[in-house]
């Protein structure tokens, strides 16, 4: 649904976004909701702010993705991912500009409800060298039918997990 890709020193800020009942319908594997690709910089955007995200469902055995954030800063205040499903990550995934110095991504006041990865995590921060952090954030009856073990939140890096709630996730 949107698909950004930086070309010039780029940053994105989505702002009081609704996203419900959104499917990629590309046969190759493909992002359900949003694929974000800002300048790879410290200081480079890339948030999502106040926005909803719900019931991206795809059967398809190559859906993945419901929110790939690549790059930049992350910070994700006040979403709601819920009732999402994909073969893979079907909350979020951040890929953030590598530093171990400062928190590159944070996930803040956020709620990630019954979403369905049938094949790997909801919730994944994917660089080893980067310090991640969630607070106040609810993460509740995420599943994992198909689950190879490795939880609903998977961390490559540093993760500061404060002041949530985490219950009944599969």
């Amino acid at each position: 649904v949107i698909y950004f890709v930086n070309s010039n020193y780029d940053e994105c800020v989505l702002h009081k976004v609704c996203g419900y009942d959104c499917c990629s319908t590309h046969t190759s594997p493909h992002y359900q909701f949003a694929y974000i690709d800002v300048y790879n910089g410290v200081s480079r955007k890339n948030y999502v702010n106040y926005s909803s995200i719900t019931r991206c469902v795809s059967e398809s055995s190559n859906s993945n993705h419901i929110l790939f954030l690549v790059d930049g800063k992350i910070c994700c205040q006040s979403i709601n991912m819920s009732m999402n499903k994909c073969q893979y990550y079907s909350g979020i995934y951040c890929f953030p500009y590598p530093d171990s110095n400062s928190f590159m991504c944070s996930l803040s006041y956020s709620s990630f409800t019954d979403n369905n990865a049938a094949g790997y995590y909801s919730i994944y921060f994917g660089y080893g060298s980067t310090k991640y952090e969630m607070k106040s954030c609810n993460v509740l009856r995420n599943t994992q039918p198909l689950g190879n073990g490795e939880g609903t939140i998977r961390s490559d890096g540093i993760l500061v997990i404060e002041d949530s709630c985490i219950l009944e996730n599969k």
